[in-house]
């Protein structure tokens, strides 16, 4: 299984950068994704990335305001980022660990593409799993 593989489902959620916290929270929830993108400025700066744990970490359980707090004042920057789809899983997920992070942003040319997350990976490997399972079964 490839990286490729891993990018079928809904493309990222881009924020603009006057986005507030609480635009971030609905956009979570309204396209049931864990993160969101923060856009850039211009060609020459990078892409933020905003997630759950940042929004409970940095917002939540210090008792600052979503609606006034803007999302780009918590985001990370630069995104980790992959646009080798031809890479394997296993790679993907080494990036990750290595990088330690739970999402990584896949680029096609200069185009953003998707967020692939810890969760895309365990299902990927689950199914590859299965897939190995099934057919032991079938040889016995």
């Amino acid at each position: 299984m490839e990286l490729r593989d891993l990018c079928g489902g809904p493309p990222a959620v881009i924020l603009n950068k006057e986005s507030t916290v609480m635009d971030a929270i609905a956009a979570m929830v309204e396209n049931k994704t864990r993160c969101v993108v923060i856009d850039r400025e211009d060609t020459g700066d990078a892409y933020g990335l905003l997630t759950i744990t940042d929004i409970i970490e940095d917002v939540i359980a210090r008792g600052l305001e979503p609606l006034k707090l803007k999302a780009a004042d918590i985001e990370s920057k630069p995104l980790i980022a992959s646009n080798n789809l031809d890479l394997g899983v296993r790679w993907v997920a080494k990036k990750m660990a290595n990088e330690e992070v739970s999402q990584l942003a896949i680029f096609e040319g200069e185009d953003l593409k998707c967020i692939v997350s810890d969760v895309d990976i365990l299902k990927a490997f689950a199914k590859k799993l299965k897939g190995k399972d099934s057919s032991e079964e079938e040889e016995k």
